[in-house]
C-alpha cells in the first residue's frame, strides 16, 4: 500500500513539473518568424514518454511514439528542424532525461532524425 501512495505522489509532482515546463516552454520563441514549432506542443507530445525518458521502462509505449511521430513529422524546413531541437533540448533538460533515452527515443519509435539530442547540442549547426 505504501508504494501506492509513494506512486501516486511521484506522480503528481511529475505532472506539476511538467506544467511547470509547458508553462516556460510555451515563452520560447521559435528561431524563425515563419517557423510555427510550438514548444508546448512538443511537451504536450513528449508527455506519454516520461517514464521511459527517466528510465522507468526500457521501451516506449505506443502512446509515446504517437507523441514522438507527431512531434517530428511536421518538421519539414531546417528552420523548423532548428526550433524543434531548442524545444527538445530545454524539454528534455526539465524533466531530468536519462541522456541514452533522451538520443534513442526517435529511433526507439522508428523514426528517422538527422541529429541526436545531447545537453550541448548547438541546434542552429542543424539543416
Amino acid at each position: 500500500m505504501k508504494k501506492t501512495t509513494t506512486s501516486a505522489a511521484f506522480a503528481a509532482a511529475l505532472l506539476l513539473a511538467m506544467l511547470a515546463a509547458v508553462q516556460q516552454l510555451a515563452a520560447v520563441p521559435a528561431q524563425a518568424d515563419d517557423v510555427d514549432v510550438s514548444c508546448s506542443g512538443v511537451i504536450n507530445n513528449l508527455s506519454m514518454c516520461l517514464d521511459f525518458l527517466q528510465g522507468d521502462v526500457g521501451q516506449p509505449r505506443a502512446q509515446c511514439c504517437v507523441g514522438v511521430k507527431a512531434i517530428y513529422e511536421p518538421v519539414d524546413t531546417t528552420a523548423a528542424r532548428q526550433a524543434t531541437c531548442e524545444c527538445l533540448k530545454s524539454a528534455y533538460n526539465m524533466v531530468n532525461a536519462e541522456l541514452y533515452a533522451a538520443q534513442t527515443l526517435p529511433g526507439s519509435c522508428g523514426v528517422p532524425v538527422s541529429y541526436t539530442i545531447t545537453p550541448n547540442i548547438d541546434c542552429s549547426q542543424i539543416e
